[in-house]
Order: structure tokens, then sequence, then C-alpha cells
């Protein structure tokens, strides 16, 4: 028999999709919502069946859940107010008030939220096998992003840190060919390149970026990707998630720091520039990795929707963040000030990264729309 407790939840989860059915508001689901029970939250039935044993993930602040908390760096989410809508309202590691992305990708799986890889025992380095997260904050494709910062894991350091798992996870399979199968079966998904403008390019002095204009820096940007995607493939990784950079001219950094109410025009060509040749970098990845499948995220369209119709997402805050951030607004969330009320009404909890609520809005159109994750959306393509 249910408990009231589980009564009230389905009640919650019905009233959710009673107002979300047009649209209108993107309202997020309880933190402990079972599969079931989210797939009819998102109109997707629950008779879906997925086949995904894992969820590796990999990239920088937008994705990392609590890497960056046991490394030598400044760009941490390890204090409240961050967390204050996670379980006990603890932060974890991640840059925002709640659950970001790559959990609601988990929770529709049916999987876990992956951890950080750095905060695993030994016992779980050897036994997990439900997904690692390996994303790093202030970090990049580009080995160089992020030093301002301290000490993070690079592109090339997270696919190694892969590759340590790989190897750990080798004596749970009988066989060569049940850990391939496991591994192709795996969701690998990347939300990276960010931090490689606003960190990267951006910090650079002026006689260098006379030298190297960014569409050069992108092409690097690219060509370094590429590389780890190949890793990542020789190592068994089939399918493929990868995020586009997000709006990143519109965030409440750049409105505080500009004084404006404007967006800089500069960023987002930059996020745009990378943006394509990401995308059309994809395609030909495929083609040239036998039995590889790619979709493609595009963030960037959904910032650029949220922005151009906020009240459609239920959003009333579009240009400040939510947490009491240092500096006028221009720097990370101030320890230990209570963040605003109103949540859900923002996109951004602090000035670079989204509320909760926007990564749910990220996840459900990625799961349901091929104008956003493309050439399939996410649920065929988990299904696939």
């Amino acid at each position: 028999m249910r408990s009231w407790t589980s009564y009230f939840l389905m009640f919650s989860l019905y009233l959710d999709l009673l107002l979300g059915s047009n649209g209108d508001v993107f309202r997020v689901p309880p933190l402990n919502v079972n599969q079931k029970d989210l797939l009819k939250l998102l109109e997707l039935g629950d008779d879906i069946k997925f086949d995904v044993p894992a969820l590796y993930v990999f990239g920088d602040s937008t994705v990392d859940s609590g890497n960056n908390n046991f490394l030598s760096s400044t760009s941490k989410a390890n204090y409240p107010p961050f967390g204050v809508d996670f379980a006990d309202g603890k932060p974890t590691g991640r840059f925002s008030n709640g659950r970001i992305e790559a959990d609601f990708i988990a929770q529709v799986a049916g999987l876990p939220f992956p951890p950080p890889c750095l905060g695993l025992s030994k016992e779980e380095q050897k036994t997990l096998r439900t997904g690692v997260n390996y994303g790093s904050s202030s970090c990049g494709v580009l080995p160089n992003t992020g030093k301002l910062f301290g000490t993070c894991l690079t592109f090339d350091m997270q696919t190694g840190l892969f590759e340590t798992t790989v190897k750990n996870l080798q004596p749970l399979f009988d066989s060569p060919k049940t850990m391939i199968d496991y591994l192709s079966k795996s969701l690998f998904f990347i939300s990276i390149g960010n931090a490689d403008i606003s960190t990267g390019y951006d910090f650079l002095d002026n006689t260098t970026k006379q030298q190297t204009p960014f569409p050069k820096f992108a092409q690097a940007i690219s060509q370094k990707f590429s590389d780890n995607i190949k890793k990542l493939y020789d190592l068994g990784a089939r399918k493929f998630l990868v995020n586009s950079v997000g709006m990143m001219g519109c965030s409440p950094m750049v409105f505080n720091s500009k004084r404006s109410t404007t967006c800089d025009d500069e960023y987002n060509e930059h996020a745009q520039i990378l943006n394509r040749l990401l995308s059309d970098l994809l395609p030909k990845l495929q083609s040239e990795l036998v039995g590889s499948k790619f979709i493609f995220a595009d963030v960037y369209k959904v910032f650029a929707d949220i922005f151009a119709s906020p009240n459609s997402y239920g959003f009333t805050n579009t240009r400040e963040c939510c947490c009491v951030a240092g500096e006028n607004g221009t720097r990370p969330c101030i320890r230990d000030i209570r963040p605003c009320n109103n949540r859900n009404d923002h996109v951004f909890f602090d000035p670079f990264h989204g509320s909760e609520t926007t990564h749910f809005i990220l996840a459900k159109r990625c799961l349901k729309e091929s104008s956003i994750c493309s050439p399939i959306n996410l649920v065929d393509f988990l299904r696939a």
C-alpha cells in the first residue's frame, strides 16, 4: 500500500504536468522522484525502456558535481548557498542551487547521480558500474584553460581518468565481449568549451589575441576536442551526447561588469563560432568512428529561447543571479549568505551558472525535441 507521502508526491507531479502541458511552466520535479513518475511528468509514458547501464560525464563547471572540492582550486561550489535545494540543503560542488542537467538525465535513465570521480573510495573505483562524473570547473578542452584558478582536470586528464576506470572495472565482467557491450550501451555526456572562451581566450593579452584571432583559437579547441573523443572511442565509448557552449554574453556577470542591460555580442559571437565547429565535427567523427553515434545539444538556442520569452518558461528574472555575488555581481556567490527565495523564477543561480530550473529545461528539451538535440532527441537516442 502506498504511503501518504507517495500519494502527495504523485499529486504534485500531476499538478506539475497539468501546469506544464502547454509549455507555459517548467516546474522542477522533486529531488526524490522515481523514474516512472518522472517519465509521466515529461509526458513520455511509463512504458519506455532504456538499456543504459551507465552515464559517464565530462566537462567544465556546467557539469562538475564536486571534483574541484578535492583540488587546489579557487573555483569551487562547496559552500552555502550552493546546494540549498539539494539533499539536506547542503553544498555538493555543483554550481547550482540543486540538480544539474546530468542529474536529470540520470534520473530519466533510471540511474543514480554520477558521483565525482575524485570523491570515490578505492572500493567504489573498482565496483561502481553506473557511471562517474569527471567534470571540473574552470577547466576546458585546451590544457592552459583554468590555470588562473589553480588546479583543475583538463579534458585530457578526464579521459585519462576514464581509462583508469575502464581498467578498474574489467574484472567485473566475465569476458571482454560483455564489457564492450556495457560500454557501447553507456551514455557519454560531454559539456565543455565554455571556460576555453571565458577564462581561456578572454584572459589572453591583446598581442596574443592579435596573433591568434578567435576563429583560429576555436579551431585548436575543435581539434583537441576531436582527439579526446577518439581516445574515448578507443576505450569503448560509442554513444555521445555533446552540449554546445551557452549564450555566454548574456550572463549576470557580463551585465554587471559592463553595467549594462545588453548582452556582449563578442562573447556570443565566439560561442557561435565554436558551436558551428563542434556541430560540423560530430557527423565527421560518426562517419570515421565505426559504430559511434552522436547527438548535439544546442544549449545556446535554449538560452536564446528563454531570453526571448522568459514567461513561457516560468521565469521572471533573466538578468540577476539568485545568490548574493561578490564584487557587485561579477564574482561567485558570497559564502553563507542566504540566496533569493524565488529561485525557480531565476534563470541564473550565480553570475555564471543556471539555476536548477534552467538545468531541468535543458534536459527536458533535449529529451523531447530534435530541434534541440539533433539529429534525434535524447529519448530516441537512448532507446536506439
